[in-house]
C-alpha cells in the first residue's frame, strides 16, 4: 500500500502553463484524506513551491516539502529546514572556473538567493529570460562576484539557451560526474550539486524518517532530475511528457501533465475504492 508519493512540480504537478488544474488538485486532497503523504519535490526554491503548498493547504505539523533537487527538506508549518546538504566553497570554484569559458550564466542559489556570479556587477547584464526564472521561482536574482560570496549554497546552475547548454554539457569532464550530481532539468538549465545529493537521496530520508518503507513509496516525475526519485522509489511513474531516459527506468506511465496525469496516477495506484 503506497502510504507517500512525491511529486514533481514543473512538468508533472502543473500544466505548462505552471497551474495546478482543479481535477489534480481535487484527486491529492482525496488521497491526503485517506491518509497518503504528499509530499512535493522539485529543483525549485521553497519560495517557488509556497504557492502551490498554499493550494493545497499543506502546513500540517506533519506536512514536508523536498526543494532544490534533493539539498533542502523544510516542515512547511514552520519553515524549519530539518535536513540541508550544502554544497562547499572550493566546488563552488572549480565550477566557476569551468565555467569562464562559456557563454552561458553561472547561477548560485539557496533558500535565501538567487545569484548571478560574475567578475563585475555594474557592468553585467540579467537576461530578460533569466528575470523570467526567477519571477517563476519568485526569487529575484541578484548579482554579485564570487570573491564577496558569504554564506552557504545547496545548487549551482548554467544557464542559456539550448545551444549554450549543449555546449556546456558536452565540455563537462568525466571527473565532474564523480564528484557532483548533475542533470539537464529543462533544454536551458543544466543543474549542479553536491555529490549523491538529488531528489531520491531526500525522499529516502525523509520516508525513513517517517517510518515508511521503501516499497510504501511512489515518485512521480517528467524531468532527468527526477531520475534519482524515480529510481529511489518503490513504484516510479513518469509523466508521458517525461524525457526518454527517465521512461526507461520508471515502472509505470501516466498521462501528460497538459491531461492530468497527476491525478490520473494516484486514481489508478493510490486510492481506495478505485471505479
Amino acid at each position: 500500500m503506497i502510504k507517500l508519493v512525491a511529486i514533481d512540480i514543473d512538468g508533472t504537478l502543473v500544466n505548462e502553463e505552471k497551474i495546478m488544474t482543479a481535477k489534480v488538485k481535487q484527486t491529492i486532497h482525496k488521497a491526503m484524506d485517506q491518509g497518503v503523504k504528499i509530499v512535493l519535490c522539485t529543483g525549485r526554491p521553497i519560495a517557488g513551491i509556497m504557492p502551490y503548498l498554499e493550494e493545497l493547504e499543506m502546513f500540517k505539523e506533519d506536512d514536508f516539502v523536498i526543494s532544490q533537487n534533493g539539498a533542502v527538506i523544510t516542515r512547511t508549518d514552520t519553515r524549519e529546514i530539518i535536513e540541508v546538504w550544502p554544497f562547499e566553497k572550493e566546488m563552488i570554484e572549480t565550477l566557476y572556473a569551468f565555467g569562464k569559458d562559456f557563454s552561458a550564466e553561472f547561477l548560485l542559489m539557496n533558500e535565501e538567493h538567487f545569484y548571478m556570479i560574475t567578475p563585475d556587477e555594474e557592468a553585467a547584464e540579467i537576461r530578460p529570460e533569466l528575470q523570467g526564472e526567477g519571477e517563476t521561482v519568485r526569487m529575484p536574482v541578484e548579482l554579485t562576484s564570487l570573491a564577496t560570496l558569504e554564506g552557504d549554497y545547496v545548487k549551482t546552475m548554467f544557464f542559456g539557451n539550448t545551444a549554450e547548454i549543449d555546449e556546456v554539457e558536452a565540455a563537462l569532464p568525466a571527473e565532474f560526474y564523480e564528484a557532483f550530481s548533475i542533470a539537464r532539468s529543462q533544454n536551458y538549465l543544466l543543474e549542479i550539486g553536491a555529490k549523491n545529493v538529488n531528489k531520491g537521496t531526500a525522499l529516502l530520508k525523509l520516508a525513513e524518517d517517517l517510518g515508511i518503507a521503501r516499497d510504501e513509496v511512489m515518485a512521480i516525475g517528467d524531468g532527468n532530475n527526477d531520475y534519482d526519485m524515480i529510481q529511489a522509489a518503490g513504484l516510479g511513474v513518469v509523466m508521458e511528457n517525461g524525457t526518454e531516459r527517465l521512461k526507461g527506468i520508471a515502472k509505470e506511465m501516466t498521462l501528460s501533465n497538459e491531461n492530468d496525469g497527476v491525478a490520473h496516477a494516484l486514481e489508478k495506484f493510490v486510492l481506495k475504492n478505485k471505479q
